[in-house]
Parts: structure tokens; sequence; C-alpha cells
């Protein structure tokens, strides 16, 4: 298979052409490509001397990232070379970088030999390593090596990061997508940038630049294969939902929007590092529907969050304390439920009571028998005197909580359900804003990620709000109207026990089009081309 070698250069003129008669050396190499990112040092003129066979004189400074893609657009192989253009002679030891790209059809990185004294402080190092380990689920030893042989196709399918973000982003988005990532150790050499003025500027730029890419990725807000434009859009539409919720927290009163308002930012604040705790300290990752490895842990900024909040909230003592026990209660079990979920060996809520009836407890019969007590001491304070009501509420409360547990198996399904559900109590009853507003918000902040099936909600998500959904029904509608919700949601249920909701939405036209709005992700990886001999 022939190989595209593609080298990156800025103010490189001292160095590039050795490194293009290194790289030229390599055995299977077609062609070298060097991107002039905009030098004024003479850089595409020693490329062009030393044999490269495409030299592209960019006009103006486009960073790594867009460098690198430039070249890309225009390499003739299906396999790539990244190799800097300060490698000098070291690049000739480059090929085995290769060998490990064909035969393992991997994306292989080089590890340069440690260094006795470090280039600068391992910030960016640092934070690089941290983005991968969160967004991609692993731990690399060469977070920002750009000497890397890769597949065309998978490069032109996951785009390049921006600037310095490229290295980072090209290590997330294969491993998103599951693709093989190997790492050799090589004796390469390059000119560490130091602790001068300039080798720290270089450094915050390179900072700077993961940081970019980590925020966009973590917050759900774009990834590298996404155009600015549908970028733009999700940002829009990010600030406008929450807007919206804010806006009807002023119509209420002045403290339920400063409420809402620091609820919101301390709610985006934490986002990323509450991922962080749960998909690294506690290890919270799972398989979605497409095999992809996710933090699972994202819906821990719900409880962390709005159950301080209820303390400041202008409701009434016994909803606030209704709302806590749901909260905190929901919470605790469904996370007991992710943590321990490899252990549970009982499927569906009948399999889960059958365990609990053989004497084997099950983290999720703890998870339906915790959302019916926390239901029942909700109902015993939201109706005070009235058993049968308090009873009711109770099965109103566990039932929903599972029913949105039931949606969350697909991106945007449970903040959908639980979004239709708000509507509807808030509509028949405002004075469920004050309650439900707080976990709208950092549910409006959780839903890019989710959306994009970046994160997961997890047990611990999904059950503080379907319970909260609905302490919200409970709230608002009578007797009989929570009756015959009751009624809906068991039926519901049932319905779930013999067959799957994913195939009953796929089979209704209406339901699939509710449950593909706003909803984007990295799409697989076609495979490879057939070639022939």
């Amino acid at each position: 298979m022939p190989v595209s070698v593609i080298i990156p250069a800025y103010r490189a003129a001292a160095s590039v052409a050795q490194t293009v008669g290194a790289a030229k050396s390599i055995p299977g190499v077609s062609e070298v490509i060097v991107v002039d990112d905009g030098s004024r040092d003479g850089t595409a003129e020693a490329a062009g001397r030393a044999g490269a066979d495409l030299v592209i004189a960019l006009p103006g400074n486009v960073g790594k990232g867009g460098a690198l893609m430039a070249g890309v657009e225009v390499a003739h192989s299906d396999l790539l070379l990244f190799l800097d253009a300060d490698l000098g002679a070291s690049a000739s030891h480059a090929g085995p970088l290769l060998d490990a790209a064909r035969q393992q059809g991997s994306m292989a990185i080089a590890v340069f030999p440690s260094r006795s004294s470090a280039g600068g402080f391992g910030l960016a190092r640092g934070l690089a390593h941290a983005a991968i380990r969160l967004l991609g689920g692993l731990t690399v030893a060469a977070p920002l090596s750009g000497q890397r042989a890769l597949p065309a196709r998978l490069v032109k399918h996951i785009g390049l990061a921006s600037r310095f973000g490229a290295e980072t982003g090209l290590t997330v988005e294969a491993a998103h997508l599951s693709f093989p990532i190997r790492e050799l150790a090589l004796s390469l050499e390059h000119e560490p940038t130091g602790r001068t003025f300039a080798g720290l500027w270089h450094r915050g730029r390179q900072c700077r630049d993961i940081l970019w890419f980590t925020l966009l990725v973590g917050y759900g807000l774009g990834w590298p294969a996404l155009p600015a434009a549908q970028r733009a859009a999700r940002m829009a539409s990010w600030a406008f939902a929450l807007a919206l919720v804010l806006l009807c927290g002023a119509f209420l009163s002045p403290s339920c929007l400063a409420v809402l308002a620091v609820v919101a930012a301390c709610g985006t604040l934490a986002w990323l590092p509450l991922l962080w705790v749960g998909a690294v300290w506690l290890n919270l990752r799972k398989a979605n529907y497409l095999g992809r490895s996710l933090p699972a842990g994202a819906g821990l900024v719900l409880p962390l969050v709005a159950l301080p909040a209820l303390a400041l909230l202008p409701a009434a003592v016994q909803h606030r304390g209704a709302a806590a026990v749901v909260i905190g209660t929901l919470g605790a079990v469904g996370l007991l439920d992710d943590l321990f979920a490899a252990r549970r060996q009982a499927r569906g809520l009948r399999g889960h009571l059958r365990s609990l009836r053989r004497g084997r407890l099950t983290t999720g019969a703890v998870k339906a028998l915790g959302g019916l007590a926390a239901g029942l001491l909700a109902g015993a304070l939201l109706s005070p005197g009235q058993p049968a009501v308090a009873l009711l509420d109770a099965l109103l409360i566990a039932l929903t909580a599972n029913s949105i547990n039931l949606l969350d198996l697909r991106p945007s399904r449970a903040l959908k359900g639980f979004g239709l559900i708000c509507v509807l109590a808030i509509g028949l009853s405002p004075g469920a804003f004050p309650l439900l507003g707080p976990l709208l918000v950092l549910a409006v902040v959780a839903a890019p990620a989710e959306f994009a099936g970046r994160v997961m909600l997890g047990d611990v998500g999904s059950n503080v709000l379907g319970g909260a959904a609905g302490l919200g029904l409970a709230i608002a509608l009578p007797s009989w109207g929570r009756l015959v919700a009751v009624a809906l949601l068991a039926l519901v249920h049932l319905v779930c026990e013999r067959w799957s909701l994913s195939d009953v939405i796929s089979r209704s036209r209406v339901l699939r089009a509710f449950d593909e709005v706003g909803t984007a992700h990295l799409p697989p990886l076609p495979p490879a081309a057939e070639t022939g001999p």
C-alpha cells in the first residue's frame, strides 16, 4: 500500500529539508507533501529544494490542524504518515508506524524516548492526557505526538481539530469510534521548546487549543467533523433553551429567576468535573447502542446541583421536602445501580422481582424498592392524613421514574420524556415550576452532550429526572388524573416487558421522527473499500 507523508511546517526552514529527505527514504512512501503554514522564512523553498513532491504554501497561518487537513485533501494514498517538520534525519525511523497501521488496521502513534530534562512543565501534556482519558476512555503515553500513521478515510471521516488540538482530537475521535490505536516507542528526535518565553508561549497556545476542543466535545457543542454552521446552530439552540427556562422563572418571581441562574452557572461549571468524577474516579463507562464506550455518570450533576437549590426555592415546605426525598433517594439508588450493574443478572422489572422472590437482591430491585419508598414518603408529605392518595402518589412517582429509565436507551429520549411531562405538569399547575425548574435547567446543560451521544445520563440521571417528573404530575393532577396516569404508566411497563421499546418506536413513523429530533452524532466509520490485487 503506497503512503503519503504529510509534513506541516511553520518557520522550519532550518530543519524541513533534512526531514523531507529522511521521509523519502522510508520504504513504501510514494509522495511527500509539505504544507507551509504561512511561514515567512523560506520554509516552502527549502522543502522544494529538498525534493518534496508537493509543497503547499498557505497564504496565512491556519494552525497545525488546518495545515494537516490541507495536505490530506490532496494526498493520493490510502495510508497517511504525519511527521513534524523538526524531526530531521530521525524521521527515517518512522517506518514501523506504517507496518503497524498496515498489518493491524490501526492508528499507530510514535512515542519518543524519555528525556532527562523536560521541555516544559507538562501542562499541555497533562491536559491532553486528561481529555483523552475522559472523552475517549484511554490512557496513552504520548498524547501530543504528531508522528502518526493512519488510514486517510479515518482522517476524512472524523476531521481534525483546529490548530494544536489536532493530535488530541485524532486520539479522542478514533477512540470514540472504537478504532484501534497502538503506540510504538521509536528513536525519533525533535527540538524541545524549552522553558524560554517562546517555549512557554507555544505551550500556552497548545493548552488553549486542547482546552477548546475538550470544551466543545465535552459539552456536546461540536466536534471536528461537524461543520461550523451546525456547531453554531447547536450553540445558539443551547443558549436559547437555557434563556427560555430562565425566562419562565422570571415570570414567577425574581427570587425564582435568581435561583435558576445560580443553578445554570453551577451546573455548567460542574459539568466537566463531575463527568470526570463519574467516568474516571468511579469508572462509570458503558457501551451505548453503537458499541461506543461513553462516560455513563453524566447524571451526577442533576442531584448534586439540584438538591442544594431546593433550600432556596420559593415553594411550599412540604413540596420542597418531597422533592428532596425523591431526588436524593432516587439519585442514590440510581448511582448504586450504575456502580454495580455488571453484577445484575436479571433484566426488566419482572426479572428483578422474580429474583427477589428467590431470595436474591439485585441492584435493580433495590432501585425499584427505593423508588417506591421515596414515593411513599413524598406522598405522605404531599397528602398528609390521606393514605390512599399518598399511595397513589407513590405509585405515580415510582412508575414515572422507571418509565424515564426505560427511555434512557438511546440519546435524548430521557430528556425528551422528562421535558414533555414537565410541560404537561407546569401547564396544568404553574406552581410545579419552582420544583421542576432547577432540573429543567440542568437538563438543558446536559442536553447537547446527551443528544450528541457523547455521554450517558445513567440510572443516577434518568431516575432523578423520572422521579421529579412524577412528583410534578402528583402536584399538578387531581386524584382521578393521577389514577389515569398510573394506569397508563403501568400499561407502558407491561408493553415493555414483552416488546423492545426501541422496536416499538422504530415501527411508528411519528415516534421515530420525534426520537430523531435534535440528535446528531459521529456516524460509524464506513468499511474500507475493497481493492483489487
